[in-house]
């Protein structure tokens, strides 16, 4: 089995649910739903949980996929802005379950929003360098 294959499978479940999060969040914060706020965090853990999958078995990818030498500058960004994904998510899902319990909740929200929008470019970002892998270098690609 080719566990390089995993990564690409994995990485687009963080890419829609941390975007549906963000939207329902944002919608949320105009209507004042409560349906809207539990989904966007049930939506933000979940998509959390997906990118950290998505970044260890990128990792894994990483060690077992083959090498084109031209394609390393791109893995090597690829690769951090991944980890800086992942960990952004992580910092956002401790953050909203942890919600004024260590700070006035009122204090928050659009420093809080503000992160998350800054953590989906960096999302976005992330992802172009990985399509300029496989649709550039052909990382992954066996003829």
């Amino acid at each position: 089995m080719k566990l390089y294959l995993l990564h690409p499978i994995s990485v687009h479940f963080p890419i829609t649910l941390l975007i549906t999060a963000l939207f329902f969040e944002g919608v949320h914060r105009i209507i004042h739903k409560e349906w809207l706020g539990k989904a966007s965090t049930a939506l933000l853990y979940l998509g959390t949980l997906g990118a950290l999958t998505a970044a260890g078995l990128g990792l894994l990818a990483e060690d077992t996929v083959p090498h084109v030498p031209d394609a390393w500058e791109f893995l090597y960004n690829h690769k951090i802005l991944g980890l800086v994904t992942a960990g952004l998510f992580l910092v956002l899902s401790a953050w909203k379950l942890f919600w004024g319990k260590f700070w006035p909740a009122s204090m928050t929200p659009r420093v809080f929003l503000g992160v998350w929008i800054l953590a989906i470019v960096i999302l976005m970002v992330t992802a172009y360098f990985g399509g300029e892998l496989v649709f550039q270098f052909g990382v992954g690609y066996h003829r």
